[in-house]
């Protein structure tokens, strides 16, 4: 397994997705402070500091950005396998679609940590760019566990899009655009019992984030609730992994097989 996630990071080097993602992350920051400045007095964040400019990226990055991204980066990198056509090799190595979909799998939730800790240093740049107040270290510390929580939590929100966009090959943008319909959809979820099933938002529930400023409301989420919602999460994905099976991949090996053509120490048999 360490082997397919160090292969996978030394693929991601030579992809661009990895470019567009780092893109995409550095955006909230700057739409945090965008938005602050182009709004009406009324509408603007009194006694906007350090801590209103994080809590505005972290909110940015769970309803709008992580869920786009992650599913972005995850499905492209199950569908090189489609497009380079190097899926049906996996049936002549001792290694299973199952297993090289875990690695890919848990390689992107190694890299939504990664952007998290991206999307931190941005905002904190941001920040201090941009002279705002309300720096201190208690404030960087917090902001910092909760962003690396929501990336953890996000990514295991969007897993079931991911796992089942290997099936077949080209609908993992489809999945994205579901991913992007389903972060949106939860800034109008008001209900707290809704609020805490709903697995996009029970990151927020689960980092201890205040909505109040977002959702009009102050109540806590259930704790459990949300606990439960992403077990339930990583259940259905690996549900879905234990049942991946890519016919595409096995009728080119079947093809290959008819036609006598395999590659071995570089001769043709």
């Amino acid at each position: 397994m360490l082997c397919i996630i160090k292969t996978e990071f030394m693929k991601l080097k030579r992809f661009h997705i990895l470019l567009i993602g780092m893109i995409g992350m550095t955006l909230p920051a700057i739409l945090s402070v965008f938005t602050q400045t182009v709004a009406t007095p009324e509408a603007q964040i009194k006694n906007y500091d350090f801590s209103s400019l994080y809590d505005n990226t972290l909110w940015n990055n769970t309803t709008i950005f992580m869920p786009v991204i992650f599913t972005l980066i995850g499905g492209y990198l199950i569908n090189r396998e489609y497009t380079d056509d190097t899926l049906k090799n996996i049936y002549t190595i001792p290694i299973s679609f199952q297993r090289l979909l875990l690695g890919k799998l848990i390689t992107v939730g190694i890299l939504s940590v990664l952007f998290g800790f991206y999307s931190f240093t941005v905002t904190l740049i941001v920040g201090i760019l941009t002279g705002i107040h309300g720096f201190s270290i208690a404030i960087l510390v917090k902001s910092l566990l909760q962003i690396l929580g929501i990336a953890v939590c996000t990514y295991i929100s969007v897993l079931p899009i991911i796992a089942f966009s290997s099936r077949k090959p080209g609908i993992f943008m489809g999945g994205v655009i579901i991913s992007f319909i389903l972060g949106y959809s939860s800034m109008f979820i008001k209900n707290v019992t809704l609020r805490s099933l709903y697995p996009i938002l029970s990151g927020l529930t689960i980092i201890q984030f205040d909505t109040e400023t977002y959702m009009n409301t102050s109540e806590p989420g259930n704790f459990f609730l949300s606990i439960l919602s992403l077990a339930v999460v990583l259940l259905l994905t690996s549900e879905i992994i234990i049942l991946s099976n890519p016919s595409h991949a096995k009728r080119k090996v079947k093809k290959d097989k008819t036609n006598g053509i395999f590659l071995r120490h570089g001769q043709r048999y």
